[in-house]
């Protein structure tokens, strides 16, 4: 399912009791995060939620809404060591989540409890970072990335292969999965990519052509030396939204996707 599919669905989502929507900003990277504030914003925010509740709710919405505040303070807490710039957090009164994403984008920190889900900084996400894909090109060895709203939603490596004449496709996301599927016969493969590279970059391009359009992706990011991306690029049917010449093979996903949306969210 699409982003724009995914959200149409979720505004279609309504409980009478209560829906829970929460935009966390987590961005270690700003200055007010040094010492854990969103922890408080977090705390605070649900805190006032509570106060509303207390105050105009009936006994019903008072202890469903209790149940699903203390579902969403656990969720995330037990997420704190992988948060990013921001966490959303959207769950129904009955206790069933309808959203959980930890986001390399930023939100503004804002808390909501009402009969549907408050989609407005999701959609306004959709729209400024939509479905896309990062493609890390070094060489003989690819890495595609799938991401939409800042998350990485699944990963694809390809190496070309001497014996075999084509590419293979790895599965892993690790950068250290990325250096190693590429790594075993470095000095051969890389002596005949250059002699062959043109060919060869031709030959990989439907198969990422064809990744972006099975994902309803609006284009791809390019990184890699200038060299590869621009004969990559050459063979691409689908948009090349930007190109970044730089060489990240080395640099964790999420590291990824913070030079890319970097320039972008500065």
């Amino acid at each position: 399912m699409g982003l724009l599919e995914e959200l149409k669905n979720y505004s279609q989502q309504q409980d009478e009791t209560g829906i829970l929507t929460i935009y966390l900003n987590t961005d270690f990277g700003d200055g007010s995060q040094h010492s854990g504030e969103w922890k408080i914003r977090l705390k605070n925010g649900l805190k006032k939620l509570k106060e509303y509740v207390d105050t105009s709710g009936t006994a019903d919405e008072k202890k469903a809404f209790k149940k699903v505040a203390d579902q969403a303070d656990q969720h995330i807490y037990d997420r704190q060591m992988n948060l990013q710039k921001s966490y959303v957090f959207i769950a129904s009164a009955d206790g069933n989540i309808l959203m959980e994403k930890i986001l390399q984008v930023p939100v503004e920190t804002a808390f909501h409890w009402e009969k549907k889900p408050e989609l407005g900084q999701l959609e306004e996400l959709q729209s400024n970072y939509p479905a896309a894909g990062i493609v890390m090109v070094q060489k003989s060895d690819v890495h595609f990335i799938d991401t939409a709203l800042g998350e990485i939603r699944e990963e694809k490596h390809f190496s070309w292969e001497v014996e075999s004449e084509d590419w293979k496709q790895y599965e892993g996301n690790s950068a250290t999965e990325r250096i190693s599927s590429g790594s075993t016969q470095v000095d051969e493969v890389q002596q005949r990519f250059e002699e062959n590279r043109q060919r060869w970059y031709k030959n990989l391009a439907p198969v990422i052509d064809k990744e972006v359009k099975n994902r309803n992706q609006q284009g791809v990011y390019l990184v890699g030396n200038k060299e590869s991306i621009r004969d990559l690029e050459k063979h691409l049917g689908a948009k090349v939204i930007d190109s970044i010449p730089k060489n990240l093979t080395s640099k964790a996903s999420h590291e990824v996707l913070n030079k890319v949306y970097g320039e972008k969210v500065r």
